[in-house]
């Protein structure tokens, strides 16, 4: 078990910021503002621009080696966060790192830890070399250290590319007056073996998910017994460079093979270079240009856009683990998809440009969950697996309207999200009320935080069924956009029940609050957490003044505090510490998350005079101070959670640092600058108005156009942004669409020009944009988006039907069957499988009842790594019967060539034929199992 880190944060002045206050409320919060401190935040070296702020900002600086992100990120010396490497690659990072090492000293990992060893260490001899602590700098691309002995000096700068490949260039300086002789070794635990001037070696990752075969090599190095040697002269006063090189290569990523073989060819300073200007590339191909008038709030949205880059997992291991790109909780820590948090993830993840970011998750969630509902990923299934309090569906719903794509995608997340809904149901509804119960409180994401479950032993019916309302309205949505009428009704009707089944259950009169209920007493159970009013952040509860009573408890610190944002109500904590029952009360990203979206719809769909504007506000810049250790935003720290309260700082940050649980980008963009997820080809803004005088948020990729919103108030006649007028306006593809004189609700119908304003306003210009289209009639057709896909089962290049019917086989284990095989759905059960079967071979037939005319096979093998049964097999061979006996196809071309688990595509010469097979020959030790095949 990791050790836990307590860290002391300074006294905190608390003091309203000035300037932009939304009006005081009568009954709001109490608290202020918190005081940030720390350097000043660099600007970036370009303004605003009305076409792509980020890219110019990046070409501003491209021939050079220092860009703005790395600068806004540095964490210069002694980092009190602890000593963690930024830099990493799609797999490859440093889960610890010791900056005493001159190469990637800590436990390196991929994915996860790999065996707690230093990836590659550097010695140098003779002398002693100590490292300059104060010299350190760590940027996001690199990180640079000092290490000196007598009269020489190391200077070394180390990056992780993004296919994989550490890099650590080594500066020798010689500051003596006479020439000196060194001896560098570089040695690693994973590349130990001769061949020709590298080292390489052989090493499965964590539950054998796959296997790296990792080479090491250096700039004039030699192998020498196990390591890499050379011998440097180097002259008074003078500089000799060189560099060291390990790439982790695997089978998956052939890119890491590519990478490592051109990074090993290049100079230091060339290596550097290209390392560097492709990953601050990225930013600006990758994240929204976002502009508040808070820097300190500015500064933690772009930490967060780090954050999401840095716990993103994309190692495209061939199954049903961790194909898909991926958020991990944490790369630091639980480094897994844990599915209570992939919403949140998913949320934020909706607006880097590039769909596939936020489409990996939903994606990874639904194939590995068996049809049913919502499971951890099953590559690392050592923690929870708990589900209920998840809104993926929800969450991947919204990502669908943002991006938009062919309706298949609607349809694939329609059955993932009925199938998690009926999912849920199935497991946790015992006594068919429509309400989910449960018993234990890890459920609600703090573990023991909660504190309902403490008030009486037993199951509760639980208002986190409000997750699965949304699921099943995201159902509906999304098989009505696919054109499934009979499913969207089937799925309007249990959303209705379940609708139903929350109010009928939890909604107690007496008290006018959502409580959950004992079920085995049926007795309303009144101690409470934040999840009591997860209907309300859903849209579940009908907006009457009778259950808007309920809200009134947000007017009372005492109960529901903005800050801290605790999991439990404070007065039922307090009743069940007095009862026995302390638990916990820490809060997190986590906390705030669920607290954002509670206010973000509370404020638009259920208003009250409990809950404003100005508590929003409170909330959006105490949730940025939590980030900041001590409220310095030179050192951002999402922990996993903050406990200890004081009054005016945190007393303990957990030991998980630089996680992702929780999100807050999307608050800045659906809530402060308005813009709203729909499913029609209008745009909406819908603001909540924090009293800033003016923001950007510029360059989202929104359906098939580039989306900007920008506010300047008009009130204080001052022009922020250059050939942007005043007021609220939308750009699409960098020209104007539209501007209006106040923060105010706009419905824009692009097509016509059209601008709609529900809560008034004036339109002062508006032009229409028809180029830009509806959800439904937006082509997903990179090839990133295409080859996840196509993993799930859903071919974007085409809309050829799929002939695969009439399934037999040559033997059917017990537990699977053929028909599991041609569901069109390659999820990784039901499957057909062979285990048993005493054939070194088997065969899978389609009978299609007819002559067909067929060209086209994929197939979707299945891989139990837990189970150890099933492997892709060693060979396979596509046939047609040929009126008399079976022959093969001709011109049969596969992709890979080699069987993989999962998807596996065969194309041949096209032919008539009624009936169609697949010979299976299988792997040594193991059967083959189809999830899926699929003819055309």
């Amino acid at each position: 078990m990791a050790s836990i880190r307590r860290l002391t944060a300074p006294a905190l002045a608390v003091v309203l910021i000035a300037g932009g206050m939304a009006p005081a409320a009568s009954a709001a919060q109490p608290i202020g503002y918190p005081a940030f401190n720390g350097p000043s935040i660099p600007a970036p070296p370009v303004g605003y621009n009305t076409g792509s702020t980020m890219r110019a900002i990046y070409d501003a600086e491209s021939s050079g080696t220092d860009f703005w992100m790395d600068r806004l990120l540095a964490r210069p010396g002694n980092d009190p966060a602890g000593n963690f490497l930024m830099t990493r690659g799609r797999g490859l990072f440093m889960y610890t790192h010791n900056p005493g090492v001159i190469g990637f000293g800590g436990r390196s990992a991929y994915w996860d830890d790999l065996s707690g060893q230093n990836a590659y260490s550097v010695a140098v001899s003779p002398g002693n070399f100590t490292e300059q602590v104060n010299s350190r700098v760590q940027k996001p691309s690199h990180y640079k250290g000092v290490f000196t002995s007598g009269a020489i000096r190391v200077e070394m700068t180390k990056f992780i590319t993004h296919n994989n490949v550490a890099v650590t260039n080594l500066a020798i300086v010689n500051t003596g007056g006479s020439s000196a002789t060194l001896q560098l070794r570089a040695t690693s635990p994973y590349a130990t073996s001769a061949s020709g001037n590298e080292l390489t070696g052989s090493r499965p990752v964590k539950n054998n998910l796959t296997t790296i075969r990792p080479r090491l090599s250096g700039d004039g190095f030699g192998v020498n017994n196990g390591g890499l040697d050379r011998s440097i002269t180097v002259g008074a006063g003078q500089t000799v460079t060189t560099k060291v090189t390990m790439g982790f290569l695997t089978t998956e990523i052939p890119e890491s093979s590519t990478e490592y073989q051109s990074y090993r060819g290049y100079s230091p300073e060339t290596a550097f270079a290209t390392h560097v200007r492709a990953y601050n590339r990225w930013w600006a191909d990758n994240i929204p240009y976002i502009d508040v008038p808070d820097a300190a709030i500015k500064k933690n949205v772009y930490y967060r856009w780090w954050l999401m880059r840095f716990n993103h997992l994309d190692v495209d291991i061939p199954g049903q683990d961790f194909q898909f790109p991926i958020s991990v909780e944490g790369a630091t820590g639980y480094n897994n998809a844990i599915v209570l948090t992939q919403p949140m993830h998913i949320d934020d993840l909706k607006y880097l440009r590039d769909p596939v970011y936020s489409a990996g998750g939903w994606l990874s969630a639904g194939q590995t969950s068996k049809g049913g509902r919502f499971m951890d990923n099953p590559g690392d299934p050592e923690n929870w697996s708990n589900s209920y309090t998840q809104y993926i569906s929800e969450a991947a719903w919204r990502a669908y309207q943002v991006h938009g794509g062919q309706p298949a995608i609607a349809a694939l997340l329609a059955r993932y999200a009925e199938g998690d809904a009926k999912g849920q149901l199935s497991f946790y509804d015992t006594n068919n009320n429509s309400v989910i119960e449960y018993d234990w409180g890890a459920l609600t994401g703090n573990d023991a935080d909660a504190v309902s479950f403490d008030w009486r032993a037993g199951r509760l019916d639980r208002a986190e069924t409000a997750y699965v309302w949304s699921g099943a309205v995201a159902a509906q949505q999304a098989y009505a956009l696919a054109g499934n009428s009979a499913k969207a009704a089937e799925m309007q009707t249990l959303a209705d029940r379940i609708r139903s089944g929350v109010i009928n259950t939890l909604w107690n009169p007496s008290r006018q609050l959502l409580e959950h209920k004992h079920v085995a007493t049926n007795a309303h159970v009144p101690w409470k957490e934040i999840n009591n009013y997860y209907p309300f952040s859903v849209g579940l509860m009908p907006n009457t003044d009778q259950y808007k009573q309920s809200l009134r408890l947000f007017a009372d610190p005492a109960e529901y505090p903005v800050f801290p944002f605790y999991t439990a109500n404070q007065r039922d904590k307090a009743a069940a510490a007095a009862a026995g029952h302390p638990g916990s009360n820490n809060f997190s990203t986590i906390n705030s998350t669920v607290q954002f979206r509670l206010y973000s719809s509370v404020l638009r769909n259920y208003q009250n005079q409990w809950m404003n504007a100005e508590d929003y506000k409170k909330l959006l810049y105490w949730n940025t101070w939590a980030q900041y250790i001590g409220g310095n935003t030179q050192w951002p720290d999402a922990n996993e959670f903050w406990a200890d309260w004081n009054g005016s700082s945190i007393q303990y940050r957990s030991w998980i640092h630089h996680n992702i649980l929780g999100s807050s980008n999307w608050t800045v963009v659906e809530d402060v600058a308005g813009l709203r997820p729909r499913t029609d080809g209008l745009i909406e803004l819908s603001p909540i108005n924090i009293g800033w005088s003016h923001f950007a948020v510029n360059n989202l990729r929104h359906r098939n156009t580039d989306l900007s919103v920008v506010w300047d108030d008009p009130s204080d006649g001052v022009t922020r942004y250059n050939g942007v007028p005043q007021g609220y306006s939308v750009y699409l593809n960098g020209s104007r669409a539209f501007t209006v004189d106040r923060l105010t609700r706009v419905l824009y119908d692009p097509a016509t020009g059209q601008v709609t304003l529900p809560s008034g306003g004036s339109v002062t210009y508006q032009t229409s944009v028809p180029a830009a289209r509806a959800p439904r009639d937006v082509v997903q057709n990179s090839p990133r988006m295409v080859d996840v896909f196509a993993k799930a089962g859903v071919d974007l290049t085409s809309t050829r039907p799929n002939l695969a019917q009439g399934p037999s086989a040559s033997y059917t284990a017990s537990g699977t069957s053929v028909g599991a095989a041609v569901d069109g759905f390659p999820i990784n059960e039901p499957i057909w499988g062979t285990s048993g079967s005493p054939n070194a071979t088997d065969w899978f037939e389609l009978n299609f009842g007819q002559q067909r005319s067929v060209s086209e096979a994929r197939l979707y093998f299945r891989d139990d790594r837990a189970g150890n049964r099933y492997r892709a097999p060693a060979s396979y061979q596509v046939q047609y019967w040929n009126g008399s006996g079976w022959a093969d196809v001709a011109g049969q071309v596969k992709t890979p060539a080699t069987p993989r688990a999962n998807y596996n595509l065969a194309q041949f010469t096209p032919v008539n034929t009624q009936r169609l097979r697949v010979q299976m020959t299988h792997v040594s030790g193991f059967k083959t199992g189809l999830t899926e095949i699929k003819i055309h």
